[in-house]
């Protein structure tokens, strides 16, 4: 009857999630449940897609909602610079970021409307940093998944 019966379906937490996952096409799936999107991430039920994460491809990392610790968040204009990078690896801090091209000119460049940083930790060596275009919009949508033991810090000052 099905093709791949061999697919674990326990991990997911409701039966319509099956449904959705076995018989509609993924990207439908996926686009069903997203509560937050703009050029740099993307917000799902379970699961935040970083864009133009990995170097040199620009593939999306997904990171999945349950495995989130630590968050912290700041404006761009307010974040120190040495816990930051365009892309890559920030040489001060274990943070990982995804693509940014405008993330580290700070004042030198007018910009558009504010964007701010935010950072994850997710229990692996490098944490996860990337740009958000609307805090308030992402925050509103991503403490409402998160679980209640998840710290959020509103300040990125890491060693």
């Amino acid at each position: 009857f099905f093709s791949d019966l061999s697919k674990d379906y326990t991990a997911r937490p409701n039966n319509n999630a099956l449904f959705f996952s076995i018989f509609l096409p993924q990207s439908t799936s996926q686009t069903m449940s997203i509560l937050y999107e703009d050029e740099f991430v993307r917000l799902g039920q379970f699961t935040l897609f970083v864009k133009n994460y990995h170097f040199p491809t620009k593939k999306t990392k997904s990171i999945s909602l349950e495995a989130i610790t630590t968050l912290w968040f700041e404006e761009q204009e307010t974040c120190k610079s040495s816990t930051t990078k365009i892309w890559g690896k920030a040489s001060s801090a274990s943070i990982y970021w995804a693509l940014d091209v405008k993330r580290s000119l700070g004042s030198l460049s007018p910009r558009p409307p504010a964007k701010s940083n935010v950072v994850v930790e997710v229990g692996a060596k490098l944490r996860v940093g990337f740009s958000v275009e609307n805090i308030d919009e992402f925050m509103d949508a991503i403490r409402t998944l998160l679980d209640y033991h998840v710290i959020i810090v509103n300040y990125i000052n890491l060693p």
